[in-house]
């Protein structure tokens, strides 16, 4: 059994869902964490006047459509500036599976989640020592079923 996390970016969330359903994944957990890696809190993004920063980049500028105001002329300028916002929002996604289903999900979280750029993410595989289903008291694999 192995136990497997992937940190990604928010507005991955319901594609990465459909690859994992569409291979057969039952069992996720998302939780919202916030972090900082290589990236260091920042994103190049328009920022004509500065005063984007540390308004957790008006929400990652309004997750990453950079900002969907047609009404404030400010947004229009296509300046860009690297905006430092500290710690970023992101999705961690925990997955515990089989030794044997481990490549194929992490394959579909890897294809899913590349963009190209920094902050895409992480994956850790982790051994898992054990497994109980609370409801009947089954344990290892058989929990996982």
């Amino acid at each position: 059994m192995k136990e497997i996390i992937a940190i990604i970016r928010t507005e991955q969330v319901e594609p990465t869902k459909g690859a994992l359903e569409s291979i057969g994944v039952k069992g996720v957990t998302f939780v919202n964490v916030i972090g900082r890696g290589r990236q260091r809190g920042t994103i190049h993004a328009p920022d004509p006047e500065g005063t984007l920063r540390r308004e957790v980049g008006v929400y990652i500028m309004q997750q990453r459509g950079i900002i969907c105001d047609a009404d404030d002329p400010k947004y229009h300028v296509p300046v860009q500036k690297e905006i430092e916002l500290g710690f970023l929002p992101k999705k961690m996604l925990m997955i515990v599976v089989n030794d044997d289903e481990v490549p194929l999900i992490v394959d579909a979280l890897t294809q899913i989640n590349r963009s190209g750029q920094k902050g895409d993410g992480k994956i850790f595989v982790c051994p898992m020592t054990d497994a109980v289903r609370i409801r009947t008291g089954e344990h290892g694999d058989k929990a996982l079923s």
